[in-house]
């Protein structure tokens, strides 16, 4: 099996490049496999995604929460390495199972990992240039040691990277040299990143001696936040001269990828399952944030949508993938592999992949925990130190690209820092799983110079919501409200609240002053239109989600709002596409699968509306209305001891 990432990769780049067939690999892996959307997870960031996809476990358990850590010894910080990750990798899990693993560029996998196979770091690619030559590749960049030597000759300068590789991304190169600002030598350094991971890989895997590869290609990533602000169509604070220097670059390193993605499929052949994923999005068009300086981070530009595409040996032909996520990825791998997933992995095997004609598309069985298997996994014991010349380069390229802060010359303030961000970065990870009892304890922890800021207080608020202790929400609310007080996402909240309270005309005052002040802020409509719902405004609630939606396309809770009201509005067939729609972009939305559930039997179709309906309980166990609701399924259906098992437990949630 071929494991191959793309960070950023977003099928709204993709798909219109197929239409016009300009990425000829990935149209035929569509053709031949399956693909589709890969929800992410909160926050999206790059170490704890690409960790998350590797372990098939969240933040909390795999360790990794940032992009930097303190240095063990209490010096500074570095960059998160293999030592931050406290859970066994797939590659970790298949060295105990005999198999050989070939890993290339890996996120947060330096040190290399002393696996069944060979490993080269994400510090691989990192050097300088000293007289014409790369400095020598860092001892501990790639697994077995003995291979350091032959890899380096795979290392690509940037000054290799030559008019020929520049003029089919930046037509105007010879003009733009006469500027003091162009950015060819930005670009140079990227491609040349780029080229050296894809080098290295394909070297060894054109050694017959591995079961499963994985190789990350940082490239989109990177080039959207140096050149994304110049895509079509031209955004109102680009200059017309950038414009027109530096438009192609994202086409042009999409189809680079598309080139590189062919060669590899041209070196495993059709005896190998090969998947393609990314671990978030990247926004493209109107939703792009202002790129001047200041404005926003690198983070803003990220979607929560990135992208998989499956083929070969195992893998069903011809078939679209509906609400698949990052946690899913290393369940899903296994069972290719005919290994078990471990109990502790909260994704589901994709059977929507497998092909049942060469297997029984079941997973596996589950064991307890990979965690307990006791011998040699390949993991680095956490102590191990680090060259701190490796971890000064590496701090500088992540300083380089916007996600880090420089070091203070004050250490413990650095340090402190740190750690603060680390946490408020697991803090909106356990948001995200909905843990918001245990993301409250943490942040009734932080030291208060944290604790009081604004974003501290606004997550708060958020799971205080969540929960339901609305008195200790409005207090914090009120806070906020007093420092910022034109803060549109502030009285967001504070309509949520005052909806959570009944106060449905005060929800609409506060919900009506934000969309006339910032009409394009996230999640607005969407919060009017359940305002609205609830309040039995259903033609209303329809126009809000409609506006959300001409926002963003791709919200689910736009789709199940709207869901809803065509439902009570009596149009059962459009409130089910809808509900579909919404649950093929999350899976794990059980508003989504009620509503179809809803629907379903609203339009005479029971057994169906009992099978969405079932799903849906048992992701939401506490959610009495399904229970209800299926009950009456069960109940026309004919199937009346199903039905009192239903309202039994519905008793018992509402109990």
């Amino acid at each position: 099996m071929l494991l191959v990432g793309w960070d950023a990769a977003d099928w709204q780049m993709i798909q219109p490049l197929v239409t016009r067939g300009l990425m000829p690999t990935i149209a035929g892996m569509m053709e031949r496999g399956v693909w589709g959307n890969l929800a992410t997870t909160r926050p999206i960031l790059s170490p704890m995604l690409w960790n998350t996809i590797a372990t098939g476990k969240r933040p909390i358990d795999h360790g990794v929460h940032g992009f930097t850590e303190p240095d063990p010894d209490g010096q500074g910080v570095r960059p998160v390495h293999s030592t931050s990750r406290k859970c066994k990798a797939i590659w970790n899990i298949l060295t105990h199972y005999g198999l050989r693993s070939t890993v290339v560029g890996w996120y947060a996998s330096h040190p290399a990992e002393p696996i069944a196979g060979v490993m080269v770091s994400n510090q691989f690619e990192q050097f300088r240039v000293e007289n014409g030559k790369p400095t020598p590749p860092s001892a501990s960049c790639v697994h077995p040691h003995e291979l350091t030597d032959e890899l380096a000759e795979f290392r690509v300068l940037p000054g290799e990277i030559d008019a020929g590789a520049i003029l089919p991304f930046i037509p105007t190169a010879g003009e733009l040299l006469e500027c003091e600002d162009h950015r060819l030598g930005k670009f140079q350094h990227l491609m040349a990143q780029t080229a050296t991971i894809h080098a290295t890989a394909t070297h060894l895997l054109a050694k017959d001696d591995w079961d499963f590869a994985a190789v990350y290609y940082e490239g989109i990533d990177r080039f959207g936040h140096e050149f994304m602000e110049f895509h079509p169509p031209k955004m109102d604070e680009v200059t017309d001269a950038d414009f027109a220097a530096y438009q192609h670059c994202m086409t042009g390193i999409y189809r680079f990828h598309d080139m590189m993605l062919q060669t590899l499929l041209d070196m495993v052949g059709n005896d190998t399952a090969v998947v393609l994923i990314s671990d978030h999005g990247y926004y493209n068009n109107h939703l792009r944030p202002d790129p001047r300086p200041g404005k926003a981070g690198p983070v803003d530009w990220h979607r929560p949508f990135g992208v998989f595409a499956a083929q070969g040996p195992g893998v069903r032909q011809g078939s679209r993938l509906y609400g698949a996520g990052i946690l899913d990825v290393t369940p899903t791998l296994l069972q290719l592999m005919g290994v078990p997933a471990g109990f502790d992995m909260p994704g589901r095997v994709l059977a929507e992949v497998l092909d049942t004609t060469i297997a029984e598309g079941k997973p596996l069985p589950r064991i307890e925990t990979w965690e307990e298997v006791e011998g040699e996994c390949g993991m680095h014991p956490p102590e191990i130190r680090i060259d701190a010349a490796e971890s000064r380069a590496a701090m500088e390229q992540l300083v380089a690209l916007g996600y880090v802060e420089a070091p203070s010359e004050d250490i413990e303030k650095t340090i402190r820092d740190t750690i603060a961000c680390n946490e408020f970065n697991l803090i909106q990870s356990l948001v995200d799983s909905m843990r918001m009892g245990e993301a409250i304890e943490r942040i009734d922890a932080l030291d208060p110079s944290v604790r009081e800021t604004a974003p501290c207080l606004t997550m708060l608020a958020t799971c205080l919501l969540g929960v339901g202790d609305k008195s200790r929400a409005r207090d914090v609310l009120e806070r906020l409200a007093a420092d910022t007080p034109d803060s549109p996402r502030t009285r967001m909240m504070l309509g949520s609240l005052e909806f959570a309270e009944g106060n449905a005309q005060a929800a609409m005052t506060h919900l009506r002053e934000v969309a006339a002040s910032d009409p394009r802020l996230p999640g607005l409509h969407n919060k009017l239109g359940q305002v609205l719902l609830e309040t039995k405004h259903y033609d209303e609630a329809v126009a809000a989600f409609e506006k959300a939606l001409e926002i963003d396309g791709d919200s689910p809770l736009a789709f199940t709002g709207r869901a809803r009201a065509k439902l009570e509005l009596g149009d059962a067939q459009s409130a089910l596409e809808d509900a579909m729609t919404a649950a093929e972009l999350v899976h794990f939305l059980p508003r989504a699968h009620y509503l179809v559930g809803r629907a379903l039997a609203a339009l005479g179709r029971p057994d169906e509306a009992a099978e969405a309906l079932e799903l849906c309980v048992k992701q939401a166990p506490g959610m009495s209305a399904a229970h209800h609701e299926l009950a009456g399924v069960y109940r026309t259906l004919g199937e009346n001891a199903k039905a009192r098992e239903a309202e039994l437990r519905a008793g018992r949630v509402l109990a």
